[in-house]
């Protein structure tokens, strides 16, 4: 397996876990019970810091290459770009909803905060599965040798924050919660 592609499914394996941690603190709050706000955070967070500013742009230039290479197989794959502008809006709607509660004290429905940070999770999960299942068998059948390398230059990748040798101080909370998995 190719070694962008292989580190990109790694990313995947951390955000499922994040994933999970994040939604047991949804099933928290949804029993009137204190989440731990601090997980809630540090999952909206990795997915603004790391997911839209690293990972997925580094996702994008490897269907940029693809459209490069095989232009119909690119087109067969388009809604990629959807799927990451879409998380990323996402994302942001929820880092408000939640914000607006935190700071200002807003008032929403308890569902309604549950069920906005459930479609973003499995937002997130159904992006996953459909990476793994129909972007990178085809970029890894398509892209050359020469495009990975393109790749690596192009692309600066820094260590993903949830990788359990790195030890980040802005998601301590959720780096405990994963490594207990």
């Amino acid at each position: 397996m190719n070694e962008t592609i292989q580190s990109l499914l790694i990313d995947h394996d951390h955000m499922r876990k994040m994933l999970t941690c994040f939604e047991a603190q949804l099933d928290t709050f949804e029993r009137a019970a204190q989440p731990d706000y601090e997980i809630l955070a540090d999952s909206l967070a990795y997915c603004r810091e790391y997911l839209d500013q690293w990972h997925h742009p580094r996702e994008d230039a490897m269907f940029d290459l693809l459209q490069m290479r095989d232009a119909a197989k690119a087109a067969s794959l388009k809604e990629l770009e959807g799927q990451h502008k879409n998380l990323a809006a996402a994302t942001v709607r929820v880092v408000g909803i939640f914000k607006d509660v935190a700071e200002r004290g807003a008032v929403y429905l308890r569902e309604d905060l549950v069920n906005s940070g459930r479609e973003l999770s499995g937002a997130y999960k159904h992006h996953l599965n459909w990476e793994e299942a129909n972007f990178f068998p085809v970029v890894e059948e398509v892209l050359e040798s020469a495009d990975w390398q393109s790749l690596s230059e192009q692309v600066a990748v820094p260590s993903d924050p949830l990788a359990a040798n790195l030890v980040d101080s802005r998601y301590g909370s959720l780096l405990r919660v994963i490594a207990a998995m």
